[in-house]
């Protein structure tokens, strides 16, 4: 295994590309040029340092809490993600001869960590454990919340998101995530998140933020459960990390820039059904109106939802504001 121990996030992006550059394999998957290597790991030791920011990987803030809010709304239409990359549109299910719906996709993790409901639906730790499990949808986000409520040391904790049927001829859209795999060690919740096939440049920026975001918002709940539980390592591993040759002038600069800029975000306050209604029906409005950067947001009736969290995170990232970006990364003013 390739691993990477040193533990921030852009440094390690960092070398990672550079190890891809200099020794990475070639290899040509559906004609395309990569270069990749096998059985890549990279392990955050501070999981609030989530946003790789380089000036020639500037990462887009809009897209990431757009992703996470799509995610957790569940829906398998990528009409929510259209607006902020059009890629969705050209990997859509064309058929239902797997039972998906036609117009569909199958990369929203959220449909198949939460169930299949519009939202997903919460309920304490031990309201989890104790729920009867029901056979026609499966919310693996409350079982693994009961696993680990039952059992502190559970190594079964386990949510999955690649599944067989994802494995037929003239499928566009074959999850690139495996497993979510979650455990509690010296009272610290941790997270393995295994992947098929990582793109370090578009794939594992943008995942790196969703799953750690996740990690946190389980940390969050489970303290209802585990008060002392403190926030662990993120563990993140590809079967095949790689880098398309599209970007391989752009890792070349990022390479050559000794600048390194680690950022951590302040602690999640908290992460309940009303904020996950306040998030989507708070970017349904900032969208129906066009989505401007001056949008008052204060004006929509699920800001109220919101704690002062994820307020300032939705103002940092979909309204660009330096006062909300301030807040989230918990930066004095001087």
């Amino acid at each position: 295994m390739e691993h990477i121990d040193n533990g921030n996030l852009n440094n390690d992006f960092r070398t990672c590309l550079a190890r891809l550059m200099e020794s990475g394999m070639t290899a040509h998957p559906r004609g395309t040029t990569t270069k990749e290597h096998l059985n890549y790991n990279i392990s955050l030791f501070d999981a609030r340092n989530r946003i790789v920011n380089f000036p020639d990987r500037k990462t887009n803030l809009k897209y990431l809490l757009g992703e996470f809010i799509w995610y957790v709304s569940g829906s398998a239409d990528p009409a929510g993600i259209l607006p902020y990359a059009k890629f969705w549109d050209g990997i859509r299910n064309g058929g239902t001869e797997v039972g998906y719906r036609t117009g569909t996709v199958n990369s929203n993790y959220g449909t198949r960590l939460f169930g299949h409901s519009a939202l997903p639906a919460f309920v304490t730790p031990m309201d989890a454990f104790k729920e009867p499990h029901g056979t026609a949808s499966v919310n693996q986000w409350n079982e693994t919340v009961a696993l680990l409520t039952k059992d502190k040391d559970t190594r079964q904790a386990i949510m999955n998101i690649h599944v067989p049927s994802d494995r037929h001829e003239g499928n566009k859209d074959v999850p690139c995530t495996l497993t979510l795999h979650w455990f509690i060690r010296d009272n610290r919740l941790c997270l393995i998140v295994n992947m098929r096939s990582n793109d370090v440049i578009l794939g594992f920026t943008n995942d790196v933020f969703q799953f750690t975001m996740l990690q946190e918002a389980m940390q969050v709940q489970l303290k209802s459960v585990y008060p002392e539980l403190e926030l662990g390592t993120y563990y993140h591993n590809a079967g095949s990390m790689h880098i398309y040759d599209r970007h391989f002038e752009m890792a070349s600069k990022i390479i050559a820039d000794e600048r390194t800029l680690e950022m951590s975000m302040v602690p999640m306050d908290a992460f309940t059904d009303d904020i996950l209604t306040g998030l989507v029906g708070v970017e349904a409005a900032w969208q129906a109106a066009g989505a401007p950067k001056d949008f008052d947001f204060k004006t929509v009736g699920a800001w109220s939802l919101l704690t002062p969290y994820w307020q300032a995170l939705v103002l940092m990232c979909f309204a660009e504001d330096e006062e909300a970006m301030h807040d989230v990364f918990g930066i004095e003013e001087h």
